[in-house]
């Protein structure tokens, strides 16, 4: 008699654990490929294991081939997208909120598929875009349209947008349920840079995905200048996947660059340490869509330089000759300078290090998801994560 009464309790004790845990379906891109929306879903997974209140599922949305942009139209996409639904469908009714990350361009059609599900199903759901150029998509549509887009966003429980110029501009637009979450990265036990050896080249690192877009041709041809007219002595290792878009012509440029060469992809939340074997991260992207690129912030753990893109987006990250030097996007010859002005200046290399270093604390992935799952979840304690 008495096991039974213990065993009813046991039950009744689980039952009402499970009560009292929340729920979140996580709907966005994981690796692979490895990018900057693949990494941020991965590191967020991750770091939700360590919230015992919070039950996680997930639902993956990453295309199975790495292209630069995907049509919508094609079949397999549309495929995708009804595996997507159906299995959103299943999950959403178990589901106390929802957390969508997604492109712009997802946002507005299968996103918006999926938030009107959530809503029909009196489940809150969050909106995270990739990047930072919905208010540029936004601006480039007609009235009538951007007004029904705004509507659309602004029935989302919240927006997190990584970027402070974003949720400005959408909060001019009538967006008022925004919120700034930066983008983030796990954070490395203690300042991971190494001592530097003088005497030898200057060591530059490019990680990124590989194509046009993310500066790696340009960074390419102005290490071919420093090589012919310079007298600056500079290696640079490149790593990440290479788009098949643009794998041709960077294989072809890089075999024709003594002074680099591609190492491969670096595994996930490894960056900080491997780029402590450098001296600056050279990320000269030209991609309007950037947020805050997760390989600059992995560089500020890492206690290095940057040379970068004047990007708004990235001056909210790089304050010039403070943690690193910004340039005019695809001015290969002002690149050259800024490569040539850090390999010169040591004392100026390791300042803008330790000021990295020090700024970089505010992107530590538990700060920030800490952050987000106190929007999210107001009635929890994330304080007592494991």
């Amino acid at each position: 008699m008495l096991w039974v009464i213990s065993w009813h309790y046991d039950k009744f004790k689980l039952e009402m654990t499970a009560i009292r845990k929340k729920t979140l379906l996580i709907v966005g891109p994981q690796p692979p490929p490895v990018g900057g929306g693949t990494v941020n879903v991965e590191i967020l997974l991750q770091e939700l294991k360590k919230y015992p209140d919070i039950l996680v599922t997930s639902i993956n949305t990453s295309p199975k081939d790495c292209h630069r942009q995907t049509n919508i139209f094609d079949l397999e996409e549309i495929r995708r997208a009804g595996r997507i639904i159906w299995k959103y469908l299943v999950n959403i009714k178990k589901s106390d909120s929802v957390l969508i990350i997604a492109t712009t361009t997802s946002i507005f059609t299968l996103g918006s598929i999926l938030l009107f599900l959530a809503r029909t199903n009196h489940v809150s759901c969050y909106i995270k875009p990739l990047g930072a150029d919905l208010h540029f998509w936004l601006n480039g549509q007609k009235k009538m349209i951007q007004k029904y887009l705004v509507k659309v966003l602004s029935a989302a429980s919240r927006v997190f947008v990584q970027t402070r110029e974003l949720q400005t501009e959408l909060c001019a637009l009538g967006c008022n349920n925004v919120t700034h979450v930066p983008g983030y990265r796990l954070a490395p036990s203690n300042r991971v840079s190494e001592e530097r050896q003088t005497g030898r080249p200057l060591q530059l690192v490019f990680l990124s995905q590989i194509y046009r877009e993310k500066g790696a041709l340009l960074l390419l041809e102005a290490l071919r200048m420093l090589t012919s007219s310079e007298k600056t002595d500079v290696v640079c290792d490149f790593y990440g996947p290479i788009l098949k878009e643009d794998r041709l012509e960077f294989l072809r440029q890089l075999q024709a660059t003594p002074s680099a060469q591609y190492i491969g992809i670096a595994e996930i939340g490894t960056a900080s340490q491997l780029m402590a074997k450098y001296d600056v991260l050279v990320f000269p992207t030209f991609c309007t869509t950037e947020g805050y690129p997760g390989v600059i912030i992995e560089a500020m753990q890492a206690g290095i330089p940057i040379i970068s893109t004047r990007l708004p987006s990235i001056s909210e990250l790089i304050t010039d000759h403070e943690n690193g030097l910004l340039f005019p996007m695809g001015d290969s010859r002002a690149l050259v300078y800024a490569i040539r002005h850090l390999a010169s200046d040591h004392t100026l290399r390791e300042k803008m290090g330790r000021n990295n270093y020090i700024k970089g604390q505010q992107f530590n992935a538990d700060h920030v998801i800490y952050r987000m799952l106190q929007l999210m979840f107001p009635e929890l304690n994330p304080a007592n994560a494991d």
